[in-house]
């Protein structure tokens, strides 16, 4: 079993570097077109390889047809939906790591405990208070959140909005502190999901952590509302696109899938607070699904972005429908007094062999193009947009440059991931920072800082050390997101990067 498993990890990465070679030929000989093909189709036996197979299989034909030598455009149009299909194949083949965050002051204390967590195979990441974890929560997707007593004390009103926001989450959180009945008992009762004092060892941990995460995956399966906005969640959106598909082809009832995105919805709470933030997402949602029809179904996808799948003729009363519902945004006065714009992008006219994921990327790309345009407007996609994908950097400091050049990434369906150095001017809306602790210590830790109070942006910190000291901590509590050390930074770099971008949401 695992040797096959590798065997096909291994197939999947050399059909990869098969397709990135040809997309980087100025020209490409019909000959190396026709082998390609012809290697998919052998690993069609594959249930992994079958639908490249049968992609190949249809078009075939049509590229023995073609010129002896193909211009790039060309050749990058005839792969478009391979490359489609391998970025949701390289992605599905990983699985997402769960994530648990500790909150402590108390860093050098707890490398045990992290290190036995990462052995058990889930992502760890540290904060030292819980304003810092709050202030994050937005972004990234905890699966279990473990705090110390003495953080609580800090600040009980923080906790209490924590504890509000894990329990819509279905997040289990975990107390850690002293052994006594009295502290036990009140952190029941604020919310907490389970207590540890100092007799719990690191095996009974683990037990009681593995029980809370099958809960939360029950949950998390079986519930299909966000509790925030009470829009559908993102578990409802593959059988209800199927449905419209189903219908598309019983009925030829034509459909729309519209992407919605708040416009500097990370200013608004970075200026507001997030309390603001989930009442304007509310609010939002209310709206929408007001001034949509019955029958259209309003999907929370992640973050501040939703999905809109709703019944239309044509593309111009699909884009008309879609402005009217932006401009009713437009003019509703939120929370605090706030004025809020959406941007929409808009996938349309599918045929029945349209894939969810095509429909998103098709609806993904055109919501890009409205912000690139200028945001607070509808577009809606078509084939004069091809599908470019949003820059992702990966910076990285200059003695591990070469080095993170070299590693196997998976690809993303909606990102390009680019390595560049560290101090490149270039920004995109999520960035991962790779760099020494020396670095940051020579520096005393202000970049950290700087990269914190971005607003237009997510900056994660990857610091590689030689030991873990207290140097190390002051970087974890001024926001590094994590560390590898330098004596496993062959073995440990590559995963962790891999497994960073498949929590891009």
């Amino acid at each position: 079993m695992e040797r096959s498993r590798k065997r096909i990890e291994k197939q999947l990465q050399q059909t990869i570097i098969m397709v990135e070679t040809l997309l980087r030929m100025p020209a490409v000989p019909r000959t190396e077109l026709l082998a390609l093909a012809s290697w998919l189709e052998g690993l069609g036996r594959e249930e992994l390889f079958k639908g490249l197979a049968d992609q190949v299989s249809r078009e075939k034909a049509t590229w023995e047809q073609m010129n002896a030598v193909i211009t790039q455009p060309i050749v990058k149009e005839l792969l478009q939906p391979i490359v489609d299909q391998l970025s949701d194949r390289s992605r599905a083949n990983r699985i997402r790591k769960e994530l648990v965050v500790t909150v402590t002051r108390r860093f050098l204390e707890n490398i045990k405990w992290k290190k036995s967590l990462e052995q058990e195979r889930y992502m760890s990441r540290f904060f030292s208070s819980v304003e810092d974890t709050l202030s994050i929560s937005h972004d990234i997707a905890m699966d279990a959140v473990i705090i110390d007593h003495s953080s609580i004390v800090e600040s009980l009103e923080l906790f209490q909005k924590l504890i509000k926001q894990m329990e819509s989450a279905f997040v289990p959180v975990i107390i850690v502190g002293p052994n006594r009945s009295d502290i036990r008992q009140v952190s029941y009762e604020m919310g907490a999901d389970d207590y540890w004092d100092e007799t719990v060892t690191n095996e009974e941990r683990h037990v009681r952590l593995a029980r809370l995460l099958r809960k939360l995956r029950v949950v998390s399966s079986t519930i299909l509302v966000d509790e925030l906005t009470g829009a559908y969640n993102r578990k409802y959106l593959q059988n209800a696109f199927d449905r419209r598909v189903a219908r598309l082809e019983r009925e030829q009832r034509t459909f729309g899938l519209a992407i919605f995105d708040i416009d500097h919805f990370k200013r608004i709470n970075d200026l507001h607070g997030h309390p603001t933030g989930d009442l304007v997402l509310s609010e939002l949602a209310t709206i929408v699904q007001q001034a949509a029809r019955l029958d259209d179904e309003f999907i929370r996808f992640g973050g501040e972005e939703f999905i809109l799948l709703f019944s239309a003729e044509t593309v111009p009363q699909a884009v008309a429908s879609m402005n009217k519902i932006r401009e009713r945004v437009e003019r509703h006065i939120f929370a605090n007094g706030l004025k809020v714009t959406v941007s929409i992008g808009l996938s349309f006219a599918f045929d029945l062999l349209t894939s969810l994921a095509q429909a998103t990327a098709e609806a993904d790309e055109a919501l890009y193009q409205a912000k690139r345009n200028g945001r607070n407007q509808v577009v809606s996609y078509s084939t004069a947009i091809s599908i470019e994908k949003i820059p992702v950097y990966i910076r990285v400091e200059e003695g591990f440059l070469k080095q993170v050049h070299t590693l196997d990434m998976p690809g993303h369906p909606k990102y390009h991931i680019e390595v560049i150095p560290l101090d490149d001017q270039r920004t995109s809306p999520i960035q991962l920072a790779i760099l020494s602790l020396d670095q940051l210590a020579s520096e005393n830790f202000v970049r950290l800082e700087e990269w914190r109070q971005q607003r237009e942006s997510i900056i994660d910190a990857l610091v590689v050390t030689d030991q873990e000291d207290d140097r190390l901590a002051n970087a974890l509590s001024c926001g590094a997101t994590d560390y590898i050390m330098t004596s496993q930074i062959d073995s440990d770099m590559e995963e962790w990067i891999a497994e960073w971008i498949m929590q891009i949401p």
